[in-house]
């Protein structure tokens, strides 16, 4: 990739395809920009497929996409590894755009676990679903399930995939024989579906409820449940799935596992280095006989999530996998004794360790060394590990004077403190609520404080031509007193080119990527990655699209990172496309330009393209012109207040048309160059003393 231009006193970027110049000398930043307001192209694919939509490792099944916009595909992207996705073209398929049907295999060795889906249409790209690859075998709830008397029979192990219909449950009937152990889960909320699910074990003689056999927001399940039972007598049983409120409806999927394999609730240790090797053991009822698994940690830096699934022995049914969090600091395990603070551990700053509260009232303590000035922060994480846990932190001197304690009203406990002299300072961990047990693990990290920030991306996916360019809005939060200028770049493919920046003290910006031209059609997954300089430090982060993920999954609550970094470039054939020139490019503080808009349209696309501003930055009024119908071009006068300030700054415009009835957009940049007035020249008098002379006459 080339190097950008630099011109003393500026930062450059680009915003869709627009060069983008701000000053950064002090004073010239006029305040923040509204956030522009981009959203996904109306003739873009959306998938509503189910939330267990999945197949069998080493399988090869035909599933059915549903939603809306689906006709006319050219590509399906996932991010499960191995995978091959195919589109028949049998019986009119693509051509119903509700629904389509697509051939999957995955290989035998896939990981078990949740995998993002996308969708491809000539027109658009579609949101990320999720795809489930399990390694049990599949059947599907029948209708008649409704109640006990014509509970539907299954054998063990299976995964059953069901729907709970509002005020109903779904019965399922199992044999089992004298000592046999089985798990029984449900996945729901994890897989995206507003099921809040709970199961009731019933004996299938009797019909009576067992009332000690039930499971209901099991613990790092996210709302999801999960109950593990050793059957005393031999015989058939009723396993009841149903809404913990009585819910239902067309999209509250489930998938119900039975099976003899673990049930945890986190891996332990929860945290590795990047890079290094590691050895993975599992927390939870039931996980002292757990062996412990060797997993390769990778070097990526992309890569945030490992994730492991538990089994009793080899040829076991492996549980459902847990997350372990990679970190490019040194991780540890928490080693007991560590009840005072004679007895604390000691960390390294950076540094993390995986730690317990083993029983009621554990106190953990841990040693780290600062230098006089220097500012920490402990942060003790759990909800983000699936773990229960909730801690509580104080920050005591070496006299046992306490100089900090965290917030309980905060989701994640944080304590932060500048050291008063050098030497050791002892971090207390305790629990919150009083609690202890196996399930009752956490993460604690100690940092500098030295500033920071991350990034997000407003939607998680983005189309352009091939040849042309996309859009991404990418925003900032800064942390802990960072006000420095942001590099941004997309990484993860080489398919897509371009860069910005987000300017000290400014809170967003566009990013362009330019589609190589000659790119096929279809989905090409990308990060949007940012570096800054801090502390004399590069630091690179990556952005998140966590809201927009959970907002697609039913609102879960931690939906699985590895997607929500994600992001999608859609290379499509647009049915129209619309481009925006100033004329004359560069205009004077307080002076008036036009707008030509060009539109070129394919054949058939003849109706009005309205346009309407996405982005102006302020002091520059436009007034953005339809183009009416049949027509390819329009003119608008644009206006330069003479408060504007100098510089190249990015428009951004959306335009409109009707396609066969259905609303169909597109998104048009442009720049406009902004100078100072022009001075008016002053007419310069001779002085005195130089006036002309005349010649001497002989």
């Amino acid at each position: 990739m080339s190097r950008r231009p630099h011109w003393p006193g500026v930062v450059l970027g680009f915003a869709g395809g627009l060069l983008l110049i701000v000053s950064s000398k002090p004073g010239l930043l006029h305040g923040q920009p509204k956030l522009p307001e981009i959203k996904p192209l109306p003739q873009g694919p959306i998938l509503t497929s189910p939330a267990h939509l999945g197949l069998r490792a080493g399988e090869k099944a035909e599933l059915v996409l549903t939603g809306a916009n689906l006709a006319e595909p050219v590509g399906i992207w996932s991010n499960c590894p191995g995978i091959t996705i195919a589109v028949p073209t049998d019986n009119k398929n693509g051509s119903d755009p509700g629904r389509l049907r697509v051939q999957v295999s995955v290989p035998a060795d896939t990981p078990i676990g949740v995998y993002g889906l996308r969708l491809a249409t000539r027109h658009g790209v579609s949101n990320v679903r999720p795809l489930v690859v399990d390694e049990l075998p599949v059947v599907s709830a029948n209708e008649a399930n409704r109640n006990k008397s014509s509970a539907q029979a299954v054998a063990v192990p299976v995964v059953v995939l069901g729907r709970i219909e509002a005020e109903s449950s779904n019965f399922f009937k199992i044999t089992v024989a004298a000592g046999q152990r089985l798990t029984l889960e449900v996945l729901a909320r994890r897989v995206g579906s507003p099921l809040d699910p709970l199961i009731v074990l019933h004996d299938a003689k009797t019909q009576r409820e067992l009332i000690h056999l039930t499971a209901d927001d099991t613990p790092g399940l996210q709302g999801d449940c999960r109950l593990t039972h050793t059957f005393s007598q031999a015989g058939d049983y009723l396993i009841e799935v149903r809404d913990s409120t009585w819910r239902g409806g067309a999209d509250f999927h489930y998938r119900l596992r039975i099976a003899d394999c673990p049930g945890v609730t986190t891996a332990f240790p929860l945290a590795v280095q990047r890079g290094a090797k590691a050895s993975i053991g599992f927390a939870g009822p039931g996980t002292e006989a757990l062996p412990a698994l060797a997993v390769p940690v990778p070097t990526d830096p992309t890569v945030e999530t490992l994730w492991v699934a538990p089994r009793y022995g080899q040829g076991g049914c492996r549980g459902w996998p847990v997350p372990v969090r990679v970190h490019d600091w040194p991780e540890t395990v928490e080693q007991e004794p560590n009840q005072t603070p004679l007895q604390a551990q000691s960390l390294p700053v950076p540094g993390g360790v995986s730690a317990r509260f083993d029983k009621v009232g554990d106190l953990d303590h841990f040693r780290v060394t600062a230098r006089k000035g220097q500012k920490l922060a402990a942060l003790a994480r759990t909800f983000e590990f699936q773990s229960p846990c909730e801690v509580f932190i104080r920050i005591l001197n070496a006299k046992g004077n306490e100089l900090a304690r965290s917030n309980p009203s905060q989701p994640t406990a944080r304590a932060e403190w500048t050291a008063p002299e050098d030497g050791d300072y002892i971090i207390v961990c305790e629990h919150l609520n009083y609690r202890g047990g196996a399930n009752e693990v956490y993460h604690l990290c100690v940092q500098p404080v030295v500033g920071d920030f991350t990034l997000s991306c407003v939607l998680d996916r983005a189309e352009a031509p091939a040849g042309g360019r996309l859009t991404m809005l990418v925003t900032v939060n800064r942390l802990d007193g960072f006000n420095g200028p942001v590099e941004l770049q997309a990484v993860g493919t080489d398919l897509l080119q371009g860069t910005s920046t987000i300017a000290a003290g400014q809170n967003f910006a566009l990013l362009p990527l330019e589609v190589r031209p000659g790119t096929p059609p279809g989905v090409y997954p990308f990060r949007v990655q940012g570096r800054a300089t801090i502390g004399g430090q590069t630091v690179t982060r990556y952005a998140s699209c966590l809201d927009t993920l959970k907002a697609g999954w039913a609102n879960m609550s931690h939906p699985p990172l590895d997607l929500a970094g994600l992001c999608a470039a859609g290379v499509i054939q647009p049915a129209f496309h619309l481009t925006v020139r100033a004329d004359p490019p560069t205009l004077a503080k307080g002076h008036n330009g036009k707008l030509h808009f060009l539109a070129t349209r394919d054949k058939g696309v003849e109706a009005d393209i309205a346009v309407a501003a996405v982005y102006l930055p302020p002091n520059l009024t436009v007034a953005p012109p339809a183009i009416p119908k049949g027509q390819t071009q329009a003119t608008a006068e644009i206006k330069v207040a003479p408060a504007a300030p100098p510089g190249t700054h990015p428009l951004l415009f959306r335009a409109n048309s009707k396609i066969a009835g259905k609303d169909y957009a597109v998104y048009a940049p442009t720049v406009l160059h902004v100078t100072e007035p022009p001075k008016e020249a002053k007419k310069e008098s001779a002085p005195a003393d130089a006036k002309k002379q005349e010649p001497q006459k002989k």
